[in-house]
């Protein structure tokens, strides 16, 4: 009867060693919460692959996992990285609820966040030059390139047959098919150009001077 305490006293250290080697000791001894400490992007486009890498602060004293509680149709989610990834299709246009949770065993975090998804399209277009001076008429000009760029990110360059051209004044200055400004008089205008694609249409300008008065001569180029 008198070993029942030795007995009784080992027991309750391999009950604390299991404690302590088990991990749930961690909270007593210094285990961070887990804080999600990174941003989604809110917006996705049919057929493009959306990816999102989840950060976050932690201790790394015990393994943390990633889970997807909330999400469209196709989102898939790394339970040990927290990499979203996505490819929407077209009839997932609009608004899409998404939530993420983070957990340690111990410690979570909730991640709540709308992603709008929208078609592939033109979102505008830029010229070179935007400016251009005349010393002299009647002179010409071509406008060097033309370039569009869509909501993803994306950009490509636009053939001149595919845009129309307008002057504000032709008196002042001309435009034709092929992008050619031709100076007429002295003064200020603007010529405006014009893309569509998808049936949405970009335009953007081109600010004309003149600046010789109308019966002085000049070189065409």
């Amino acid at each position: 009867m008198k070993k029942r305490p030795v007995y009784l006293s080992a027991i309750i250290a391999i009950l604390l060693t299991s404690f302590f080697m088990s991990g749930c000791m961690l909270p007593f001894l210094g285990n961070e919460p887990v804080t999600i400490v990174s941003k989604a992007n809110l917006s996705a486009i049919v057929g493009k692959l959306y990816k999102y890498q989840l950060d976050i602060e932690d201790d790394s004293k015990t393994k943390v996992v990633y889970t997807l509680d909330v999400a469209p149709e196709g989102m898939t989610m790394e339970g040990s990285t927290g990499l979203i990834m996505w490819t929407p299709k077209a009839n997932q246009v609009g608004k899409h609820e998404v939530v993420i949770r983070v957990s340690d065993g111990w410690f979570r975090d909730e991640q709540k966040f709308t992603i709008t998804v929208t078609q592939f399209q033109l979102k505008s277009i830029s010229i070179k030059p935007t400016t251009m001076s005349f010393p002299s008429i009647p002179s010409s000009k071509n406008i060097e390139s033309i370039t569009a760029k869509c909501n993803d990110g994306s950009s490509k360059d636009i053939e001149k047959a595919k845009c129309e051209f307008k002057s504000n004044d032709p008196s002042v200055a001309t435009v034709d098919e092929a992008g050619k400004v031709t100076s007429k008089k002295k003064g200020n205008t603007i010529i405006t150009v014009s893309y569509t694609e998808e049936g949405i249409t970009q335009s953007t300008n081109i600010n004309i001077t003149v600046t010789i008065d109308t019966d002085s001569s000049g070189g065409g180029g």
